[in-house]
């Protein structure tokens, strides 16, 4: 039994080989020695090596002498296309320069020029003339006065001969002198005036009224309405004035309070956007049975702006509610036709119908879009009468002393 025991199996055995095997190598090896503070662990791991850091640094280098290269080669090939314009460049071309400025600033150029141009024809300017800048331009006021009074004119850039010259050539009969000292022609024209072209003033004139007995333009004379105003038919309006209106100076009633004024005003006036309205005034007529006309006068604000005020409709229900209920109707049919459970997809049997709405309810847009707006004014509101001109009661009223 003992022998048996000895024997080991062949596991064994070569478990004992490798456990001798490793015991010989650590002998042989150094002892690392940990660091302090840290475990065993970490003698199992890898050794760090340098070879990332050493190809990151050569892909560096690679990439400065690529580009430093790259600059290098480029600039050596532009050099050499370069190389044949800027010897054409170095070649300096003929300038030409303009002797001509400022000649419209000048109103005497055109004069001074052409008497020169037969002496100055037949030489040649020299090459420090070409290069010499032009004299300033100067203005001789006495000269401008004396070419003008002989009747030349002055055209920028052309030479044009005086004007008593050319007539005289076109003129059949002799020339004659005007009250202004300047020739012209009988045949085809007049003498001018020696006020042509001077401003008129318009003479002062007296008002030839009586000053106790007239009510002078722009007067404001406020007016009460006395029926309601509603501007949709054309008709007439009346309001009644409330107050004494004095004559010019103040001192003489000539309009006594209780007066009816008469206007008439025309629908369509009144437009979309504005707040007032224009109404004319006729007539005046007053308790003693007096007629008073008034010409041009127009209805105004109780501030004296133009146009009567009031509350305004614009009606838009009218004009657009109508247009949009029916322009509904064909969203609601093509609603309802998806809604349906059985129906053709490949056939829209609603499309005449909903054309059709859509017809009519553009035709009803059009003829109530342009329904006009409409202006109200209660009895009682206080509007205003603007005379236009001055009204006399010379013929109707005298003073007499009391």
């Amino acid at each position: 039994m003992e022998e048996q025991d000895e024997l080991k199996s062949v596991a064994q055995l070569e478990e004992e080989a490798r456990l001798r095997a490793k015991a010989e190598l650590g002998k042989n090896a150094p002892e690392e020695k940990l660091a302090a503070g840290q475990p065993a662990v970490v003698q199992h791991n890898k050794p760090k090596g340098k070879r990332t850091l050493i190809v990151f640094a050569l892909s560096f280098v690679l990439l400065v002498v690529l580009a430093v290269g790259g600059d290098y080669i480029s600039g050596k090939l532009k050099g050499k296309k370069e190389e044949a314009p800027s010897r054409e460049v170095g070649q300096k071309a003929p300038v030409n320069e303009r002797k001509d400025l400022g000649q419209d600033e000048n109103p005497l150029a055109a004069l001074i020029s052409h008497k020169k141009v037969g002496a100055e024809a037949d030489r040649q300017p020299s090459e420090s003339e070409k290069n010499a800048s032009p004299p300033p331009v100067t203005f001789n006021k006495a000269a401008a006065l004396a070419e003008s009074g002989t009747g030349q004119q002055i055209a920028s850039g052309q030479n044009s001969p005086p004007s008593s010259d050319r007539t005289s050539g076109e003129c059949k009969t002799p020339l004659q002198k005007a009250p202004d000292g300047k020739l012209y022609c009988p045949d085809t024209m007049t003498p001018s005036s020696p006020t042509e072209g001077v401003a008129t003033i318009t003479g002062v004139k007296r008002i030839n009224l009586d000053p106790n007995l007239y009510i002078p333009a722009d007067r404001y004379i406020p007016c009460s309405m006395m029926r309601r105003f509603v501007s949709a038919v054309t008709g007439r309006i009346s309001c009644m004035i409330g107050q004494d209106v004095y004559s010019a100076n103040n001192f003489v009633k000539l309009i006594p309070a209780g007066t009816i004024a008469r206007g008439f005003y025309k629908t369509g006036t009144l437009n979309h956007g504005q707040g007032r309205m224009f109404i004319a005034w006729a007539e005046l007529r007053t308790p003693d049975k007096l007629q008073i006309p008034l010409a041009d006068a127009d209805v105004v604000g109780q501030l004296g702006e133009a146009g009567v005020e009031g509350w305004i409709d614009t009606h838009f229900s009218e004009r657009f509610l109508g247009s949009m209920m029916v322009g509904m109707i064909p969203d609601v049919a093509a609603w309802a036709a998806d809604q349906s459970g059985s129906k053709d997809r490949n056939t829209d049997y609603t499309e005449n119908s909903r054309q059709a709405f859509a017809d009519i309810a553009k035709s009803a847009f059009d003829n109530s879009v342009n329904i006009p707006p409409t202006m109200y004014l209660n009895q009682g509101d206080v509007i205003g009468i603007m005379t236009a001109t001055d009204i006399d009661f010379s013929d109707v009223y005298k003073l007499r002393m009391h």
